[in-house]
């Protein structure tokens, strides 16, 4: 420990001398390892970190599952959750939960939507969660009549009630029906969203019959018994599916044409998603510019070693042993990496903040620079210290350091090996950019070409908001259309407004509405699926708000007098190849026998969920007063900015109702742009993270030269006092940059087509090979480099051959 002490006394003396040496040191190591701890942050939190529930990993999340649709995650409907709590012997428990939105009334403040889940009593079982205030709710209170309770999150306690323990027993207004505040849910504690409270999921006669089979409009939890295994409980529900087809509960086209089945996936592994490979490819990515900032401090290192050759070789004739002088050089490298990523830590905060502001943080996965980033981030220090401090060190212990006092003088402080090793790690740092810069190349043009594949209607001007009528004082479907029609005519009567829609559901508002659909004269092939649509629930302005074009027929009218539907291209052309899909007839398979729905119009497909979607699923329109909905969207088309007409149509909604408010208000760019995350954030940070590549590398290879021509001060000398021109010096040095350059393009090349195939993998449009990127990478990176070299050149021409070999 003193000798440590002594020699990191020591360092911060010598360094004190080359403050530029250190500053360069640190920053390059700052901004490499506080690239390293933003990452691995994300990667922490979804990856490695538990999920905030006890025994975590024996939670699964179970679903029905449609393959042969196309359908792998579909929710939960209730009759098959009671099948499965009762026969699926590998859980312990099993809970199900659907998420709603109701009003909510503060003191008779305006009303404001608040995100509820009505969940089973068991939830807070399987979870094994129980409220810090108060209790939860019980079997007997999740019954009709005697559900009126509800527990509330720590937030909404907090915000709305002023963290009054006094709260747990007063009553709280929801949808303008009273429920007893019971509990307040512990700080922290999330599922399944920002959610206000959780109220009893009570069901009804109807929801528990057969019938309500298919209506998979929940989500189910459950906690896998001890020693029970993933796989025993995937094989316990696909035999109740079976077992209910034989019993005649299921229809065996279910299983047969469409494959329907129950499964369970972890619930970390479903929460997370496919951010997982990415996740791990960003990682390995900052891990390549870390390569590359060790590269950089090891070039700098080398050239600092050489210039202290003499020193380290006066200290050796004294005595200082090998190993003295090696621990004097990697403490020095130690030193200066633990200020980096001191500093790196820093930059990791905002860099954070960045990755926010791309979307990619969700509820329940909170980025933090915790104990586990602050470890890595240490690890991250002490590898950039041995990997930056290792070529110096065998630089310095090959050779004869006693020798060196007599040749340093002569050498300039350099000898071939040094100048071979920093080569070396140049022509790394090049192939690693390379690659990176393709990467970026490669994710810029998929983002470019999503944008351009367009939405299937017209984003721009258009304001979007969702509402939900409160089922206590609007219960019958008729009341749904009426209100509903009044707050259309009052929308479309502010000025600025040109047309207003109604939906049962946005675009990218991440909503999924498929079902079975049934077409008239149409028989699948044997084994083959029964045809399966989107189905979204519209009213006759919908089509022009959205500016969707009519391809064939009519669009609705505000009162059709007989059914009638819409369909997009990609359901006409599969079932009507070469003909036309006017006049025919469909339904939804959960329609009457008797319920046909003629076909009048014929409309582009939309994207749904993501500008990455490719739109290949069937959608049908339903008229929304022959389907009408409690809960919808408005989409107006305005030139009016989104704030001023938010407070126009919030007021026009509640001149019809004060207890109604509009909620998730936002503009269709917004949206589309929320749901651009998961391509959006890889490609700023790769973009940001091989821009950082392409900069030390360039820094790189400009000090490789100027150092070497430092070093061939004499020979050029030479060379000009025997006639070479200024032309010829160039020629050389560029020569010399020109050979680093093209033995590390090809290494990257190689590492572009690997990378390339991770990237294709995760992400739709990104091809395994970009011959046009990687010819651009290769280019760019060739330039600048190029005239990275042309600095050094410039100068080698310009020596006067009699100062230097004055000098030598």
């Amino acid at each position: 420990m003193h000798a440590l002490l002594t020699n990191a006394r020591y360092t911060m003396r010598t360094l004190a001398k080359r403050p530029g040496y250190a500053a360069i040191t640190i920053a390059v190591l700052a901004i490499a390892i506080g690239a390293n701890a933003t990452v691995f942050s994300v990667l922490d939190a979804f990856l490695l970190r538990p999920l905030p529930y006890p025994d975590s990993d024996r939670l699964v999340m179970v679903y029905n599952s449609y393959p042969k649709l196309g359908l792998e995650v579909a929710g939960t409907s209730i009759p098959d959750y009671l099948d499965r709590k009762k026969q699926a012997s590998s859980l312990e428990d099993l809970a199900i939960v659907t998420t709603d939105s109701r009003a909510f009334r503060g003191d008779g403040g305006t009303p404001e939507q608040v995100t509820v889940e009505r969940a089973s009593p068991s939830l807070f079982d399987v979870l094994r969660v129980r409220p810090a205030l108060g209790r939860a709710f019980d079997e007997s209170e999740a019954a009709i009549g005697n559900d009126r309770v509800v527990v509330l999150s720590h937030d909404f306690w907090t915000t709305r009630f002023g963290g009054r323990p006094d709260a747990v027993g007063s009553d709280i207004r929801l949808d303008g029906e009273t429920r007893r505040i019971i509990g307040v849910m512990p700080t922290g504690f999330r599922f399944g969203g920002n959610v206000a409270a959780w109220v009893p999921f009570a069901f009804t006669p109807q929801q528990t019959s057969d019938a309500e089979r298919g209506r998979e409009f929940s989500f189910s939890i459950g906690r896998l018994k001890r020693g029970a295994t993933l796989e025993g409980l995937n094989s316990e529900l696909a035999a109740i599916v079976r077992r209910n087809v034989e019993a005649g509960i299921v229809e065996r086209d279910a299983l047969d044409s469409a494959g329907f089945t129950g499964k369970a996936k972890p619930l970390h592994e479903f929460q997370v998603g496919d951010l997982g490979a990415m996740l791990l490819t960003l990682q390995a990515t900052v891990l390549a510019v870390l390569l590359i900032a060790c590269a950089n401090v090891a070039n700098l290192a080398l050239a600092r070693a050489a210039g202290r050759r003499k020193e380290l070789a006066v200290r050796a004739a004294l005595g200082a042993g090998a190993g003295r002088l090696v621990r004097l050089v990697l403490t020095e490298s130690l030193l200066l990496a633990l200020i980096g990523a001191g500093l790196g830590l820093a930059l990791a905060s905002g860099g954070l903040d960045l990755v926010r502001a791309l979307g990619l943080e969700r509820p329940g996965f909170p980025f933090q620079l915790n104990l586990p980033v602050l470890a890595f981030t240490l690890g991250a220090a002490v590898f950039a210290a041995l990997v930056s401090g290792l070529p110096p060190v065998i630089a310095l212990s090959r050779g004869d350091l006693a020798r060196t006092v007599h040749e340093a003088g002569r050498l300039g402080g350099g000898d071939r090996r040094m100048q071979a090793m920093r080569g070396a790690l140049v022509v790394a740092q090049i192939g690693i950019s390379v690659a990176l810069l393709a990467g970026a190349g490669m994710l810029v043009k998929s983002f470019i070409e999503l944008q351009q594949e367009g939405t299937g209607f017209n984003p721009r001007s258009l304001w979007t908001a969702q509402i939900s009528l409160p089922s206590t004082r609007y219960a019958r479907p008729e009341d749904w259309a009426r209100i509903e029609e009044q707050a259309l005519a009052a929308l479309r009567a502010l000025p600025g407004v040109s047309a207003a829609g109604f939906t049962a559901s946005l675009p990218f508002s991440g909503d999924n509405n498929q079902g079975s659909i049934v077409i008239d004269g149409y028989v699948p092939a044997p084994g083959a699926p029964a045809p399966h649509a989107q189905s979204w629930t519209v009213d006759d302005e919908y089509f022009t708000a959205l500016d969707i074009p009519l391809v064939a027929g009519r669009g609705f009218a505000a009162v059709e007098t007989e059914r009638v539907a819409i369909v997009d291209e990609n359901l006409a052309r599969k079932y009507w190849p070469g003909g036309s899909a006017l006049g025919h007839r469909l339904r939804s398979a959960r329609d009457r026998a008797d319920e046909w729905y003629t076909i009048v119009g014929v409309v582009p497909a939309v994207k749904q969920g993501s500008l990455a979607d490719n739109p290949r699923k069937e959608t049908v329109y339903w008229h929304y007063r022959e389907r009408p909905v409690s809960s919808g969207a408005f989409a107006l088309r305005t030139a009016l900015p989104p704030e001023q007409l938010t407070r126009a149509a919030a007021a026009a909604v509640a001149a019809i109702d004060p207890d109604l408010a509009l909620f998730d208000v936002r503009s269709m760019d917004s949206r589309i742009a929320g749901s651009l995350g998961p391509e959006r954030a890889p490609m700023v940070l790769t973009l940001v993270f091989a821009a950082v590549a392409l900069t030390l590398a360039v820094i790189g290879i400009y000090g490789v030269l100027s150092w070497a021509v430092t070093q061939r001060f004499g020979e050029i000398a030479v060379r000009v006092a025997l006639g070479a021109r200024s032309q010829d010096i160039v020629r050389m040095v560029l020569g010399h940059g020109g050979r680093l350059i093209v033995i590390g393009a090809a290494i990257g090349i190689a590492g572009a087509i690997g990378l390339g195939a991770a990237l294709a993998a995760q992400i739709r449009n990104v091809s395994a090979v970009d011959p046009g990127v990687l010819a651009a990478s290769v280019a760019g990176l060739a330039a600048a480099a190029l005239l990275a070299s042309w600095i050094p050149a410039r100068r080698a021409a310009q020596i006067d051959p009699m100062r230097a070999l004055r000098e030598e």
